[in-house]
């Protein structure tokens, strides 16, 4: 029997490690253990909520149908406005990849990162604190306890890009957060219309109370609003301008952590607003969301084309796979719905696998095309890592990105879209050829010296488990199916 304190336990482990991490950072640098104390720590504070979470899902698993759940905190006359949290298959399948995810990246920050700075302390305290506020988000059950988190989350990632102050992260983290603040502003009036229309902001009584709504013309007004908030968020062309700028100037561990982390949590708010609710209200978004992934595979993958920085160029790609999710969450059918799920973790690890694999490469001075010419003799792990990421990137088989690309565009054919799918492949193919140059200058072109770099081994830990996760997910994907599908016949997508 799930209870609300399962809910809130890893949320809560969260945020009380964050606040306690900066006061046993100082008792830390005392020590002369400094790196293996502060490992300790992280893999403590992330066996503590990777339990909870566990346990949330076992509990979960084990009950006699996979129907979903709601837990409101308080009732009365405010019982509209109550926070509360929903759980189901996607919300546990999301709250799994934040926990696992967020506990790799942190440790590569440590390895990557230089722990005596004063402000490292403060650095891996917001890292845990967007990972509570990102549980947080995913087990929302309401639009107002979702904004907030999610709000929360994305007010943090400035303060991860700001990590090395100067007047590029400044000028960037400067244009993020008024996107977001745009953003929010959207969000929050198209709430205040959808608590005007139905009286509560639970996503089910929202859902049910559209569903009978007779006059839905203040309902696209509201759709207008919410969607254009988190289509900013989410880098939906023509809202991307700022990812490429935020993660090309962000340290490489915030990159990693904010591609593979918080951009596809503002997926799955999408998932959430437009799939559970808007939907079987009778609202018909699909031709827009539609024609709007087509134009970010496009153009994040014609803007990656151009690029002589490798960091700049995985942040386009970053743009261009929203593009992909999109045309799953467009299909509106359970294999998409799959397809987007999927996609959404190999996405992530491949993301933060580029990310970390060329920030060790960066912190050697190697940062445009030309500096990478034959960096896979110099650094051949790391290199080996990247270059697995490019090819889940380009979708080729048998790596995670060629089964969820197939599972994205097979599910637009089912829903009679094979236009989508057909600009889908070949925007794929663009990338395809892009990466393989990559791939030239690393291995085909002679290095400007023939000096071997030490690789350190510590950072390839985390570096090669995302990288054998990637395999293992494209070889065995039902691994994934299973978390999705517990006994193959659950309907994700709700009835209109």
């Amino acid at each position: 029997m799930i209870e609300i304190i399962d809910i809130i336990l890893p949320i809560l482990s969260l945020v009380i490690s964050a606040l306690l991490t900066i006061p046993v950072f100082r008792l830390i640098r005392k020590s002369s253990h400094k790196l293996a104390l502060t490992v300790g720590w992280f893999m403590a504070v992330y066996a503590v909520a990777g339990t909870a979470v566990a346990n949330l899902a076992l509990k979960y698993y084990g009950l006699e149908s996979y129907s979903v759940l709601n837990f409101t905190l308080n009732g009365g006359a405010l019982a509209g406005l109550s926070s509360s949290f929903m759980i189901d298959v996607i919300s546990i399948y999301m709250s799994i990849i934040v926990i696992a995810l967020s506990a790799i990246i942190l440790i590569y920050t440590v390895f990557a990162i230089n722990s005596n700075e004063r402000p490292s302390e403060r650095y891996f305290a917001i890292m845990l604190m967007l990972t509570a506020a990102l549980l947080g988000a995913v087990l929302s059950g309401d639009l107002l306890t979702l904004f907030i988190f999610w709000e929360a989350a994305a007010a943090g990632a400035g303060f991860l890009m700001l990590y090395k102050k100067n007047a590029l992260t400044i000028n960037s983290t400067l244009k993020y957060l008024v996107m977001i603040i745009i953003a929010s502003a959207f969000v929050v009036f198209g709430l205040s219309i959808v608590y005007g229309i139905t009286g509560s902001l639970n996503f089910t009584d929202v859902q049910q109370a559209l569903v009978t709504l007779a006059d839905k013309r203040l309902l696209v007004i509201a759709f207008i609003f919410i969607a254009t908030g988190y289509a900013i968020e989410s880098a939906i062309v023509p809202f991307h301008f700022w990812l490429p700028d935020a993660y090309t100037a962000a340290p490489s561990t915030s990159a990693a952590f904010l591609s593979a982390l918080v951009d596809q949590g503002s997926y799955y708010i999408l998932i959430r607003v437009l799939v559970f609710i808007i939907t079987p209200a009778g609202l018909n978004w699909i031709f827009m969301l539609a024609v709007m992934a087509a134009l970010t595979m496009i153009v994040g993958n014609l803007f990656a084309l151009i690029q002589t920085n490798v960091k700049r160029l995985i942040a386009n790609i970053c743009v261009a796979d929203v593009g992909y999710n999109l045309v799953a969450i467009t299909s509106y059918t359970s294999l998409g719905l799959v397809g987007n799920l999927y996609f959404f973790l190999i996405g992530g690890i491949t993301t933060a696998l580029a990310f970390m694999a060329v920030g060790v490469m960066n912190s050697h001075g190697y940062k445009t095309l030309e500096d990478f010419s034959g960096i896979g003799r110099k650094m051949p792990l790391v290199s080996l890592a990247l270059v697995m990421a490019g090819l889940s990137f380009a979708g080729v088989p048998p790596l995670g990105g060629f089964m969820a690309k197939y599972l994205v565009f097979t599910s637009a054919i089912e829903a009679n879209m094979s236009w989508l799918a057909v600009i889908g492949v070949l925007t794929s193919v663009l990338q395809t050829a892009y990466l393989f140059r990559l791939v030239n200058y690393m291995y085909a072109r002679k290095p400007k010296d023939e000096t071997v770099i030490n690789e350190s081994k510590r950072i390839l830990i985390p570096i090669f488990i995302l990288a054998a996760a990637i395999l293992i997910l494209g070889l065995f994907p039902q691994i994934v199916f299973n978390l999705l599908q517990p006994g193959g016949n659950l309907q994700l997508i709700p009835p209109i």
